[in-house]
C-alpha cells in the first residue's frame, strides 16, 4: 500500500516538534501533484485506482444521495470543527478550526495525536481554515492575534526527509475589524502558484466598490503568489499595490477549484441576506460585492458603479441561490468511477443545511447546463434548489475533494469524513 505518512506518532515526539515548529511524517510516497494533491489534469479510472486505505464506520443516520446508484459510507470520525482536507498519497491532512489542530488520517485512520497545533484567535468565523500541498509543501491559512492586532496569515512548511520543517510566513493579511468574512481556503493552481482567497472583513473600500473608498487593503480578493509569497498575478494596473490581486469585489468566499479540461478557476460567494454565488474568475474578475450580489439585473447597480482598474472586468455569476444557503467548497469530479455523468462536473456544498448540490459544466466549459425554472440561473424557490440538490444530512460541509482513489470525500463541520461510492 502506498502511503505518505507514518502509521503512528509518538506523543513525545510530537510535543517535541510543535514546540521546534517541525512535524515528523514519514517521506510522502504520494503523487508529485498539485492544487489539493491530486494532479488537475490527470483523470483517475477504474485500471488506476489504488488499494483502499478506508473501513467504512458503521452509521444508522448516514447522508442521503438522490442518485440510488451511488451511496455514502464514513470513513473517519471524531474530528472537531474541521474546515479543510488535502490527501498526500493515500493519507489526509486535515485543519480543525477552533483548537488550530492538524490531524493526520493515516492508512485509513484518525491519529490521536495532533501533527502541529497553531495558536489561532477562533472568534466566530476566525481560526485554522485552510490547507494545501504541493510537492513536497504544505500550505496553512490561519487568523493569529499578535499584540493589538489580529492577522489572516498563510505559512509554508517544507516536507523534507520525512519532516515538516522549515516554517515561513508568506503572506500576512489584514484580520479586521472582522471577526467574520475571513475566507481561508487555499489551493495550488495549475501553473503552480498558490492561491487564496479573503473576504471584506466588513470593510468598506475601493475593492469593495467604494469608488471614494480606502486605497486596495489585501481584502475582498484572490491573491495569486509564489511559493515564497511574492505577487504574481500581474492583472491589473492603475494603482499600487495591485500586483498579487488575481480577482477581487469578493464578500466573502471558501471554495476554489479549477477545471481539470481547461484551467480557468472557478469559485463560490457568500452573499448578506440574499444571493450566494458559482463565479467563473478569469484573471481581473470583478465580483461586484460591495454594489452587486446576483445577477446584476437584479439589482439598481450597472457595471458604472463598480471601481474598474485596469485589466477588470466584471461578470454575472453562473448560478445563485436566491436565499443564502452558506455555499462553502466546490469540487469537479477529476474521476470516472462514480459514472460518466458525473466526470469533469461540480459538486458543492454548504454550511446552513449540510446539502450536496451537483451541476453539470456546459460543453464550451463557460457555463452550467440549466434548465426550465432555473434557465434563469437562479434558484429561487424550494423546488429549484432541491433540483440541483444530490445529497442531504451532511450536517454542514466544508470541503469537497477528490480522492486518489477517484471517489468523492465529503467533510462535515459536525466532525466526520464520508465517501460517495458506487453503490454496487
Amino acid at each position: 500500500m502506498r502511503r505518505g505518512l507514518i502509521a503512528a506518532i509518538a506523543g513525545i515526539a510530537v510535543a517535541a516538534a510543535i514546540a521546534a515548529g517541525v512535524a515528523a511524517w514519514q517521506p510522502t510516497a504520494g503523487p508529485a501533484g498539485i492544487g489539493d494533491g491530486l494532479g488537475t489534469n490527470d483523470t483517475i479510472s477504474a485500471d488506476k485506482s489504488p488499494a483502499d486505505p478506508f473501513t467504512p464506520i458503521p452509521d444508522s443516520n448516514l447522508p442521503r444521495l438522490s442518485d440510488p446508484s451511488l451511496k455514502v459510507e464514513k470513513v473517519v470520525e471524531g474530528l472537531s470543527a474541521p474546515t479543510s482536507m488535502v490527501f498526500v498519497g493515500d493519507d489526509m491532512i486535515i485543519t480543525q478550526k477552533n483548537d488550530g489542530n492538524v490531524r493526520l488520517v493515516v492508512d485509513g485512520t484518525l491519529q490521536r495525536q495532533p501533527a502541529l497545533t497553531f495558536d489561532v484567535e477562533n472568534a466566530s468565523e476566525r481560526g485554522l481554515l485552510g490547507v494545501a500541498y504541493s510537492e513536497n509543501r504544505v500550505f496553512f491559512y490561519l487568523t493569529e492575534s499578535t499584540g493589538l492586532d489580529t492577522r489572516q496569515r498563510v505559512y509554508r512548511y517544507d516536507l523534507q526527509d520525512g519532516t515538516l520543517a522549515n516554517r515561513a510566513m508568506i503572506l500576512d493579511l489584514p484580520g479586521t475589524p472582522g471577526p467574520n468574512h475571513d475566507g481561508g481556503k487555499i489551493l495550488v493552481g495549475p501553473d503552480g502558484y498558490l492561491y487564496a482567497v479573503i473576504g471584506d472583513l466588513n470593510r468598506n473600500g475601493m475593492l469593495q466598490n467604494y469608488v471614494g473608498g480606502p486605497a486596495p487593503d489585501d481584502t475582498s480578493v484572490i491573491l495569486k503568489v509564489d511559493f515564497d509569497g511574492r505577487p504574481v498575478a500581474d492583472v491589473l494596473s492603475g494603482r499600487d499595490g495591485l500586483a498579487s490581486y488575481y480577482a477581487y469585489g469578493i464578500r466573502n468566499g471558501f471554495g476554489l477549484d479549477f477545471d481539470p479540461l481547461t484551467d480557468t478557476l472557478w469559485m463560490t460567494e457568500n452573499g448578506p441576506n440574499i444571493y450566494d454565488e458559482i463565479n467563473i474568475v478569469e484573471p481581473g474578475f470583478n465580483s461586484g460585492w460591495e454594489r452587486v450580489m446576483g445577477p446584476i439585473s437584479r439589482t439598481s447597480a450597472d457595471e458604472g458603479d463598480l471601481v474598474m482598474f485596469e485589466g477588470a472586468h466584471y461578470a454575472d455569476p453562473l448560478f445563485s441561490w436566491r436565499e443564502p444557503v452558506g455555499v462553502t467548497d466546490m469540487e469537479f469530479l477529476n474521476s470516472t468511477l462514480l459514472g460518466e455523468r458525473y466526470e469533469n462536473n461540480i459538486f458543492a456544498g454548504d454550511i446552513n443545511n449540510g446539502n450536496l448540490y451537483y451541476f453539470e459544466v456546459n460543453e464550451e466549459r463557460d457555463g452550467l447546463v440549466l434548465g426550465g425554472a432555473l434557465s434563469d440561473l437562479v434558484a429561487d424557490s424550494d423546488s429549484e434548489l432541491e433540483a440541483v440538490t444530490i445529497g442531504t444530512g451532511f450536517r454542514g460541509i466544508t470541503d469537497v475533494e477528490t480522492g486518489p482513489d477517484g471517489y468523492l470525500y465529503v467533510l462535515s463541520y459536525s466532525g466526520s469524513v464520508y465517501r460517495i461510492v458506487p453503490a454496487r
